[in-house]
């Protein structure tokens, strides 16, 4: 059987983490560390590992450097090791850094100069997952040597169209990327002012806003945003970060190239939150992008339609234009909520 990986509240995986760590006490044996690691939970982001209907392992990440990803946390029930749970919580962490167009994911474990039978384990899974040492340290308080890991997991994207490995690269918004991409726009008789972007990249600096823009060497082929204080009073509310702004050249579109921004914009919200919200226009031009929406496991949020992000009332007259939209959101699996 294989193991199912989803997003779990923090309060969730301190309970996990308290199981894992009185099934392994060889490997989580100090009291005080343990104690630490268990309220570090609460204020960082844990996957689990299910195996059947039982949660066998955890990880938890947290983001200390601009560029990086770090496993602040991983293990895996000793009846359930060597079953693929800890490759794909690794892989899950991936996943998630590389959303974040992060360039590293590191991991400090117990150096293997100290030769300890278990954690040579460790080391050796580590290495199986294409961690390489950066170097071994014994921190002040510490009673051993510990190493330090990292694992490269910047790329390239990449689409299959029509049996065709089509490359492309998709990554955060750069200042030198706005004069392209108004120029691509512009070519199409569709005017994106330079102000919105610059606006966009300031917000991006904040943690505000996430921008990926997909590329095809110095092409542009569209971009998307991803926002965590929507416009949308519904949204704000309930801190459910919203897609926006999300487009494609024409002479690019259904190519899958949407879909895969999609999938990116996704999996960073899936990161921080339970659900993303995305709204979308009503007349003829959006019925493929409604379609895509309703694949992909949106519902409406049962407000009905806005203008302006105003609700609209029965018998009012509005302009059907861009502007009068409904709004879906998607909810991501996270167990242990209450």
């Amino acid at each position: 059987m294989f193991p199912v990986i989803e997003r779990i509240t923090s309060e969730f995986a301190k309970e996990l983490c308290q199981e894992i760590t009185t099934d392994l006490p060889e490997y989580f044996g100090l009291s005080e560390a343990n104690d630490r690691y268990f309220q570090g939970m609460l204020s960082r982001f844990s996957w689990g590992a299910k195996i059947g209907e039982k949660y066998v392992g955890l990880l938890t990440l947290e983001f200390p450097y601009k560029e990086s990803a770090n496993i602040y946390w991983m293990g895996v029930k000793r009846a359930f090791q060597g079953q693929g749970a800890g490759s794909a919580l690794i892989e899950s962490a991936v996943a998630c850094a590389q959303w974040k167009g992060l360039n590293t994911l590191t991991v400090e474990t117990l150096s293997p100069v100290e030769l300890d039978e278990n954690y040579i384990k460790t080391w050796r899974f580590y290495e199986k997952c294409g961690f390489q040492p950066l170097f071994d340290l014994k921190p002040e308080g510490y009673q051993h040597r510990m190493v330090y890991m990292y694992k490269s997991v910047k790329q390239k994207k990449a689409c299959l169209i029509n049996d065709v490995v089509f490359p492309w690269e998709a990554r955060a918004l750069r200042q030198e990327d706005i004069p392209l991409i108004v120029a691509s726009f512009s070519e199409v008789n569709w005017q994106k002012p330079a102000p919105l972007y610059e606006k966009y990249l300031r917000e991006q600096e904040k943690n505000q806003r996430s921008v990926w823009v997909a590329f095809k060497e110095n092409v542009v082929l569209g971009y998307v945003t991803l926002t965590e204080q929507s416009d949308y009073v519904p949204f704000r509310e309930k801190n459910i970060p919203e897609i926006m702004d999300f487009n494609i050249l024409p002479q690019y579109r259904r190519q899958g190239i949407g879909s895969a921004l999609l999938a990116m914009a996704e999996d960073a919200a899936r990161c921080k939150h339970q659900q993303v919200g995305i709204g979308v226009g009503l007349y003829e031009d959006y019925g493929a992008a409604q379609q895509l929406y309703i694949k992909r496991g949106y519902i409406p949020d049962g407000r009905g339609v806005t203008y302006h992000y105003q609700h609209v009332q029965p018998d009012h007259k509005v302009r059907i234009d861009d502007d009068l939209v409904l709004w879906f959101v998607k909810a991501f699996s996270v167990e242990g909520a209450s």
